[in-house]
């Protein structure tokens, strides 16, 4: 759907890269699982059981271009797997393990795979009869083939993965990426990401997601993986001393919560803490970096251009320190994807005027799951629009202003959600803000938020109440935008995805309301 920029462009597939790398250290750690009992896996360990993996799922007919579904969550497994499909010629398709077992059948139904792996094999066969149901236990159980498997009959433009989209605006959209195209976004991971081949990675986010990529970057480097079913600060902290980490990704509101726990751990060796979803505030950055030094680094981009679209560095956290307003900023753009902010015709705005964010790179989406017109609405003269509202500055730093769905509109003035929850997060007792719209009678729609707040200072003096919130709010923004409704809530509710989930919080809001929720 895009002309990609030729330069950055490979013609490559994935599994000859990822062999390559599995042989090269066959006796270095690979893989290794867990908080308490670890399990751990040698570069030839992994190889030998891809194979495995790879010539069960042969037998059961999977081959070139057939649908691999993943229903489960953080396991070695699904890494093994994973590197099966890849070994196949086969296409993933990750689905949230926070799906229903109604939603993950309906997907897999989608994409008419010929197999799934999955934890819930029992319930799961009942919802997708003819489809090859295995779970980790028969993958664990399986014989070592007695032939060489032939290799992969693919080339560079076969879909590699599926990623189906949240969903929160409508039905999930099936996001399908090539073999080059995947393969491509990993060499922007080694180079944006400063992954070495001596990193000792540590992943505690659903590989459905960005870890998912992180994990296979990792491995491509031949750099050393270890992985956990979920995130508990007290146990990344533990890990971190004890497995001499020195690479992770995390959202913001993980790594503060680790900074609560940093006097668990023994003096640091984090060289990288990477991190996206969800702005930082500077209080927050402020106490990273004085617990784990300068290895902040921030990323944006969407899964239709996966991870590295810009990077706000490392140097650029030093200086934020600073210069706070470079903290509002995702950073530059990236060697292998360009940047462009346009208008609603697709023609480049001017430096420091708002539109929306285009990109372009080897690694944007082939399309969307049989869905062509809705792939091609997505691309003007082959940039990517990505939906989200921003401008560039002289510099070229690139500041998300909005979300498009995300933006209020009281009394026929736009007020960017992001601008605000920016605000609020800088008030020193907020961990996590959610800026939306509420129907209003005068105005339409007013400005409301919820706000939680860090657990170190919840019911201490000082808190961040409404009307504590409203004086810090004045300072800093104009009178529209400050929010009319504030409510301090114990969480914020996410999708299946990891993200906030804004429509379900404003769902009690509009639900006896004629305007549909966005």
């Amino acid at each position: 759907m895009s002309t990609t920029p030729e330069l950055f462009r490979t013609e490559g597939t994935l599994w000859p890269a990822f062999e390559r790398s599995l042989r090269a250290r066959p006796d270095a750690c690979a893989l290794s699982f867990g908080s308490e009992t670890i399990s751990r896996m040698t570069y030839a360990e992994l190889h030998e059981q891809v194979v495995v993996v790879a010539a069960l799922l042969a037998r059961h007919g999977v081959g070139p271009g057939d649908r691999v579904a993943f229903y489960l969550g953080n396991h070695p497994t699904y890494v093994v797997t994973d590197l099966a499909v890849m070994r196949l010629g086969a296409v993933k398709v990750p689905l949230s393990a926070m799906l229903t077992v109604r939603e993950a059948g309906e997907l897999i139904a989608r994409v008419d795979a010929a197999a799934v792996l999955t934890d819930r094999a029992d319930d799961l066969a009942l919802a997708v009869p003819g489809t090859v149901v295995l779970s980790p236990a028969d993958l664990a159980g399986a014989p070592a083939p007695t032939a060489p498997l032939p290799d992969p009959a693919v080339g560079p433009d076969a879909p590699a993965v599926i990623y189906f989209t949240g969903g929160t605006t409508g039905t999930p959209k099936g996001i399908v990426h090539s073999q080059a195209s995947v393969l491509s976004n990993l060499v922007a991971h080694l180079l944006e990401a400063s992954i070495t081949a001596d990193e000792r990675l540590l992943l505690t986010t659903p590989l459905v997601h960005a870890a998912g990529l992180f994990t296979q970057a990792g491995l491509l480097r031949g750099a050393s993986v270890h992985i956990t079913e979920r995130f508990a600060a007290a146990e990344v902290a533990g890990l971190i001393t004890a497995e001499e980490i020195t690479w992770t990704f995390m959202v913001p509101t993980m790594i503060s919560r680790l900074v609560d726990v940093a006097d668990r751990m023994s003096e640091a060796g984090l060289r990288t803490i990477q991190y996206g979803a969800a702005p930082i505030s500077a209080d927050l950055l402020r106490r990273a970096m004085a617990v784990f030094g300068p290895v902040m680094q921030q990323l944006y981009a969407q899964t239709e251009c996966p991870n590295f679209g810009t990077v706000l560095t490392k140097a650029d956290h030093l200086r934020a320190l600073e210069d706070e307003d470079l903290l509002r900023s995702c950073g530059r753009s990236t060697l292998m994807c360009e940047v462009s902010v346009r208008d609603e015709a697709g023609t480049p705005v001017e430096t420091g005027t708002v539109g929306e964010i285009c990109l372009r790179s080897p690694y944007v989406m082939s399309g969307y799951w049989q869905d062509p017109d809705g792939a091609a609405e997505r691309f003007t003269d082959g940039w990517l629009r990505t939906g989200d509202i921003g401008y560039l500055d002289a510099g070229g730093y690139l500041y998300l202003v909005d979300r498009r769905n995300d933006m209020v509109v009281t009394g026929g003035l736009n007020v960017y959600s992001r601008e605000v929850e920016m605000a609020i997060l800088e008030h020193p007792a907020v961990e996590e803000a959610a800026v939306f719209g509420v129907p209003d009678p005068e105005w339409g729609e007013k400005v409301a938020a919820h706000v939680v707040l860090r657990r170190d200072t919840a019911g201490a003096s000082g808190d961040a109440g409404a009307s504590d919130l409203d004086a810090h709010c004045r300072s800093l923004l104009a009178t529209y935008k400050i929010p009319k409704l504030v409510e301090v809530v114990p969480e914020l509710p996410v999708t299946r995805y990891g993200k906030v989930d804004k429509k379900a919080i404003k769902a009690a809001y509009w639900r006896d309301h004629a305007r549909a929720v966005n």
